[in-house]
Parts: C-alpha cells; structure tokens; sequence
C-alpha cells in the first residue's frame, strides 16, 4: 500500500503539471455549463422537457458525461500509451515495484479528476446559476459513478491494445465521437427514431447521460441503461486485464 500511495502522488503530481490538465479538469466543466446555460429557455421550465428546468435536468448531465468520457477515452489512455512508448512500463516491470501499481494509480488519479469535474458542474450550477440539485440524488449518484467504470474499464481496453500516445489518441477519437452522435448528445435521445433509442441506452456514453437525465428529474434509471453499463465495465475489464501488456508488442 505504502508503494501505491506514493505512486498515486507522483501521477498526481505529473498530472497536475501538465498545461492542459487545469483547463480541461478545472476550466471546461465550468465554461462548458456556463455557455450552455446562455441558451435561451434553459433556466426555465419548459415542455419539452415535460416542465422540467433543461439546465439541471439535461445540460448538467449532458456536461458531467462529455467531460467524464473525455478523461476516460482520451486522456487516460494517452498517458498510459505514452508511458508505453517511452518503455517507462518495461522498466517498472523489471523493478521492485509492482507494475499493476502504476495502473492503479493512474486509475485513482483521472477518476479523482472525473468526480472533481463532477463536483464542479453541480457546485457551480447550484452556487452560480441557482440550478437545482438532482431529485433522485442516490440514483444520480449510482448513475454517474457506474457510467465512470464502463467509461473508465473502455479507456483500459484502449490503453491495453495501444503501443504509443497517438495510438490511444486515435483509437479513443475514433470510439467518443460515434458515442456522442448516437447517445443522445448530439441530438437528444427522445428526437431519434425507436432504434436509435435503444443503441443510447445501450453505448456508454449514451446509457450513462440517459440514466443521469432520468435520475436528476426525479425518475429511476432504466434497467437497460444500468446492466448496459455494468456489463461494459465487466467485459472490457476483463479483457483488458486479459490483453493488457507493459511493454510494445
């Protein structure tokens, strides 16, 4: 344990140094609600929302989840995959030091970011903006933290499989953006045809914005939606932990 601590604060560290880090885990949620809260309508009860308020009930989980799949998608496989590619693995594998530590607290480090991204959204909102909290807060919560693993456990599936920096950029590229067009991002999952419906409950990203729109207007999350994203995260775990490899192949 004393190992894995100390990794986790040096990842934090290097984390922390990074230019980009404050702007995407800080600066973006924050920006990104505050424009989207510019759009005409979205601090009032609306119809088309069924007379909910859009800003808590849609722009807000709508916000956690694009910044969620973010770290999990792109930059926690970017690390990794540089960390690879530089054969910082390698060598970690021939240490004292167990090299599953490294993962864990790269782990540790970009879920720690998702839920202070998380925090910001809400805090900000409610503070700022005078946004309701969820309605359903447990169920809220359920959702968030089960569509982190599924996003998370894809982000390790990425990182087992790419041998450089730009790999993982490609790959997790290539995975977020067909998840934000069919998961209800994009266009709300309500305005899509029947089948298109049933794929954003099932893709990640889509199961984990839907069940958080459900639970922050009061309602539960839907079956579909939490055993889509507990069976991602139990599949591409395990896969990842099957395929995972410290070294290029």
């Amino acid at each position: 344990m004393a190992a894995l601590r100390t990794m986790t604060a040096v990842e934090a560290k290097l984390y922390l140094r990074d230019p980009g880090t404050p702007i995407i885990v800080l600066g973006l949620p924050i920006g990104l609600l505050l424009v989207l809260s510019l759009i005409p309508g979205v601090t009032e009860p609306s119809e088309e929302f069924g007379g909910q308020v859009p800003l808590g009930t849609f722009i807000a989980p709508l916000s956690i989840a694009i910044l969620i799949a973010m770290i999990a998608l792109n930059i926690f496989p970017s690390y990794l995959g540089n960390y690879r590619d530089r054969g910082i693995l390698r060598r970690l594998a021939a240490s004292p030091v167990p090299p599953r530590d490294l993962l864990y607290a790269q782990l540790i480090v970009n879920l720690a970011a998702a839920v202070v991204v998380a925090l910001l959204i809400i805090v900000v909102g409610r503070l700022a903006l005078g946004m309701e909290l969820p309605a359903n807060l447990p169920g809220f919560t359920l959702a968030t933290l089960l569509g982190a693993a599924a996003l998370f456990s894809v982000g390790l599936l990425i990182s087992a499989f790419a041998s450089t920096q730009s790999v993982a950029n490609g790959i997790g590229s290539v995975l977020f953006f067909p998840m934000l067009a069919l998961g209800g991002v994009w266009v709300r999952k309500e305005d899509l045809p029947d089948l298109l419906q049933t794929i954003a409950d099932v893709l990640p990203l889509g199961a984990m914005l839907n069940a958080m729109r459900e639970t922050a207007a009061g309602g539960n999350p839907r079956p579909l939606q939490l055993l889509a994203l507990a069976g991602c995260a139990v599949v591409c775990g395990v896969l990842a932990a099957r395929y995972f490899r410290w070294g290029t192949r």
